[in-house]
């Protein structure tokens, strides 16, 4: 998943931006630090997490029929994206007590 990110920001800097693609590499990898990756897993595992939890918890707990199973994944898609942004917040907040800014 990192990967394809790296290849995508990759593409849309020499191709859209116009960056020298040997540029943007030896920056990428002059810049981009352990604790960068190890945040992004974490964030993301996390994100899957949660998003789990609360798509599972609305599906179980359905009633009404069809209408119920709509309107259960409308609550779980608005409440999946504002807790992945409210948690977004913290994780960023404690992550960034574990490994500081400037840390090297």
């Amino acid at each position: 998943c990192i990967g394809f990110g790296i290849i995508a920001s990759c593409f849309v800097a020499v191709f859209a931006l116009g960056v020298n693609g040997t540029y943007y590499i030896a920056n990428m990898v002059r810049w981009t630090l352990m604790r960068d990756l190890i945040m992004g897993m974490t964030k993301a595992f996390c994100f899957g997490l949660l998003i789990v939890f609360i798509c599972c918890h609305k599906g179980l707990t359905t009633q009404e029929g069809a209408v119920g199973v709509g309107r259960a994944t409308t609550e779980a898609v608005v409440i999946s994206s504002l807790a992945v942004l409210i948690s977004n917040f913290f994780l960023t907040m404690a992550l960034n007590i574990v490994y500081p800014a400037g840390y090297q």
